[in-house]
């Protein structure tokens, strides 16, 4: 590999990890204003999440769209356009003059928002080659995480300072400049080729993910996996600050629980040789819920504990059920079965991150803790379901 080509691709890498931690801090960055919408806008704690489930839920269907028109109008077009125009409609959140315009706001965020996450790894695919893939894959999989845990800190950290309108300025301020870096080191697309955009196509493809039944069974985990963690995560700064009186900015970084929780995700590719999807995956849901348990216990130190043990335990039930979808789809189906699967991902973070909203109005953090166990125990069901089904298929096929 020649200079030239060495130095294009490390700045294509930092570009894709800017990408990513931008793209996450933009969709999670209200996460911790959650607690101060329900004193300013006189509402409950389901009601003020929705200033993030609605940004999900917008970014799951704009998937399906941007993944599509990328393919006329190119891969550089559309993450630029998602990552400046998403900073700048974070801008504007914080001039919002009531709270039903910054949640119009946050559902049109949330749709620019999903050109990045639509296209990055494709594009990856096209410009990248030999060991150089799995490399900047992982680095921009690590930007994910880590752009979540930098829209909450840096937005936790103002709000001890200032309020929440500062905090929406100061990271919109800084995601804006970050996106303009991005444009400067990721090149246009020299391995791609522009195609017509074909409706028919486009549906045939998401028609064809959608009738192999066992696909079913893993969109419903993907969907109660970011549910249940959301959850977790929306409403865990009630009791952390109501009972501990831990500070904003301490709470902001109880969320770097969501960084070292990719622990759970490294130990599922160590073990994926000497172990099959499912025992692996029944473990994850296993330690899920004995994180989601541990947070019920009044006590700091298990509190933080359990935190950690959910994300671990999330992180490898992620990793587990999507890599399922790919290998499980039948070839002409896998990438539109793997964007109904974030999809299907995405709409569980709002409907499970709203739902919880309720419970802890109804019964505090045990509601919470309640809704989420639920989850998991519905989690259990739809793997033995699906090992089920694929045990029959396996059957059928020897007969």
């Amino acid at each position: 590999m020649d200079v030239s080509t060495k130095n294009t691709n490390h700045k294509i890498t930092l570009g894709m990890l800017i990408g990513s931690l931008v793209t996450f801090a933009n969709l999670y960055g209200p996460q911790t204003f959650i607690q101060h919408f329900t004193h300013d806008f006189h509402m409950s704690a389901s009601e003020s999440s929705l200033a993030l489930s609605i940004s999900t839920f917008t970014l799951a269907f704009g998937m399906l769209v941007m993944a599509a028109i990328s393919n006329t109008w190119g891969r550089k077009n559309i993450m630029v356009f998602s990552l400046v125009s998403s900073s700048i409609l974070y801008l504007l959140v914080g001039f919002a003059p009531n709270f039903e315009v910054l949640l119009m706001i946050r559902a049109i965020e949330g749709f620019a928002l999903a050109g990045f996450p639509a296209i990055a790894v494709t594009y990856l695919a096209e410009e990248l080659s030999g060991n150089q893939f799995p490399k900047a894959l992982a680095v921009y999989i690590t930007g994910s995480g880590f752009g979540g845990f930098f829209g909450r800190i840096v937005s936790s950290s103002i709000l001890d300072l200032s309020n929440w309108h500062t905090a929406v300025f100061v990271l919109g301020t800084l995601t804006l400049i970050l996106s303009i870096i991005f444009i400067f080191l990721v090149e246009p697309s020299k391995n791609f080729i522009a195609q017509e955009f074909s409706i028919k196509n486009w549906i045939g493809g998401i028609l064809a993910a959608c009738k192999d039944t066992k696909l079913w069974f893993f969109y419903g985990l993907g969907f109660l996996a970011l549910g249940v963690y959301v959850a977790m995560f929306n409403y865990i700064g009630f009791p952390l600050i109501k009972s501990f009186g831990l500070s904003q900015t301490i709470v902001g970084f109880i969320f770097i629980f969501q960084l070292m929780g990719s622990v759970g995700s490294m130990t599922v590719g160590k073990l994926s040789d000497r172990y099959t999807r499912g025992q692996m995956l029944f473990a994850s849901l296993v330690v899920a819920l004995i994180g989601i348990s541990l947070t019920a216990v009044h006590h700091l130190p298990i509190v933080l504990l359990g935190l950690f043990v959910l994300s671990c335990g999330f992180f490898a039930w992620h990793n587990l059920v999507s890599g399922w979808v790919s290998s499980s789809a039948i070839p002409t189906a896998k990438a539109y079965a793997s964007s109904i699967y974030l999809l299907f991902y995405y709409v569980g973070s709002s409907v499970v991150g709203t739902v919880g909203g309720h419970f802890y109005d109804a019964d505090g953090w045990n509601g919470v803790v309640g809704i989420m166990i639920a989850c998991c125990i519905i989690g259990f069901v739809l793997l033995g379901l699906v090992e089920m089904k694929l045990k029959k298929m396996i059957k059928h096929a020897a007969i």
